[in-house]
């Protein structure tokens, strides 16, 4: 099984959507694998294609790629990993912010959240801060995920915020940004009340926002 998940995380790496839905089917069917087992190799994928953007080893091309192997092999993987049944563990807005299209880890995380009992209303990509602020009003949201690939998002993230004063939504709701770049400095000079950089450390302070 370790060697299927191993193959299973190089073909998102690689952007081998054809190699990453076999192998998702393959560890369906060995059924070994737990949701944990998942995740992890999902989220070392995540950190090593968002590694090589940053590198500038990959473009917007491979990234893409990666994105539609995991969103095809999750598609496969999803009846899986929620078959598990959860007592309701909150609900979350999520989507990436303004001026950035990156995916790949928002939709993993989502999937990791959905697998651990979250109701997750799902934004997409390039999200305007007019639209975060209208689904948290309707959903009635206890959490809202902000997925920012790279500091230069720091605008968007501190224009949601403020708006979340303004509209007097700010008390009601707990805001955790999240992605490769992010640190608990960057997190303090925007004002959200955590941050995460992997599904297992955003899984963490969901459930810690939610207990506190």
């Amino acid at each position: 099984m370790t060697d299927t998940l191993e193959r299973f995380q190089q073909a998102i790496v690689e952007g081998d959507a054809d190699e990453s839905t076999a192998l998702a089917q393959a560890i369906v069917e060995e059924g070994r694998a737990t949701p944990d087992d998942i995740c992890e190799q999902l989220s070392r994928a995540m950190d090593t294609v968002g590694g090589r953007y940053e590198t500038g080893e990959y473009f917007i091309p491979e990234m893409l790629r990666s994105a539609d192997a995991v969103e095809r092999a999750m598609a496969v993987l999803e009846p899986y990993l929620f078959q598990q049944e959860h007592d309701q563990s909150g609900i979350v807005v999520m989507g990436t912010v303004k001026g950035d299209i990156h995916n790949i880890g928002k939709n993993i995380i989502i999937s990791a959240l959905k697998a651990a009992g979250y109701q997750v209303h799902d934004l997409g990509v390039n999200v305007s801060t007019d639209k975060f602020i209208n689904a948290v009003r309707e959903t009635g949201a206890d959490l809202l995920l902000l997925s920012a690939f790279t500091t230069s998002t720091k605008p968007a993230l501190l224009d949601i915020l403020a708006r979340l004063e303004e509209e007097g939504l700010r008390s009601d709701i707990k805001v955790i940004s999240g992605g490769a770049s992010h640190s608990e400095k960057f997190a303090e000079e925007v004002g959200v009340d955590g941050f995460a950089t992997d599904v297992k450390s955003t899984l963490a302070v969901c459930r810690r926002m939610m207990e506190a």
